[in-house]
């Protein structure tokens, strides 16, 4: 449920992260750099697996919510892409809109912080996800804030299966949505959440990059 762990996630203050691989290559401490996060709900199970032979993070998620968040600082960017690549191996049977708080899961999120707030309500996100119901290039606001854009970039509605590539420009879909620009970037985080819907989804996440201009330590 995102009011559950989206807002409190949100209100943390960033740590300075240096930007570029956010897995780090999925190297020995990558974890380090990152908090797990999970509110009044069973954890979803993140853990590195092989894919190929090639690493990658398996989120498997039964009536669970929690998600894996990266602080970091980008003060004024003037640029700023994320990339990424991600499958759903399970996808997610979605009985109510995700646009009601009902049927607020989904398989796959990848969002981006942007200004935080001491008030959970006033923190500004971007939910970059992977529908059960609502078709591919929706954007509407969350059921939980209006402060919360959700893109959905895959649908389970196209029977997309196998690895999708990603790319944002993080910016011009902040704009879009808010109408201005971002003062900062203090965040991306992954998460797949199930709890709504009693449901169950696993999926798959790698090369997560956040390129941007400029970005501090």
């Amino acid at each position: 449920m995102l009011r559950r762990t989206l807002l409190p996630l949100l209100a943390l203050s960033a740590i300075p992260a240096c930007a570029g691989d956010l897995f780090e290559g999925f190297a020995e401490d990558w974890r380090k750099q990152w908090e797990k996060q999970r509110l009044f709900s069973r954890p979803t199970d993140y853990e590195v697996t092989r894919v190929d032979g090639a690493p990658v993070l398996r989120a498997r998620s039964r009536n669970a919510n929690s998600g894996l968040l990266r602080p970091v600082h980008v003060a004024k960017p003037r640029t700023a892409r994320l990339t990424w690549r991600w499958a759903v191996t399970r996808p997610l049977v979605n009985t109510a809109s995700e646009r009601t708080r009902a049927g607020d899961d989904y398989a796959a999120r990848v969002f981006v912080v942007f200004e935080t707030s001491t008030v959970p309500l006033r923190n500004r996100a971007i939910n970059y996800v992977w529908a059960a119901c609502e078709p591919t290039g929706t954007v509407f606001a969350s059921p939980y804030s209006a402060n919360v854009a959700m893109f959905v970039l895959r649908s389970a509605a196209d029977e997309s299966k196998g690895w999708h590539t990603e790319e944002r420009d993080v910016l011009a879909d902040y704009r879009r949505f808010f109408g201005e620009d971002p003062t900062e970037i203090s965040a991306v985080a992954i998460l797949s959440d199930t709890d709504n819907t009693d449901g169950e989804a696993e999926a798959l996440f790698a090369d997560l990059r956040l390129a941007s201009d400029p970005a501090h330590r």
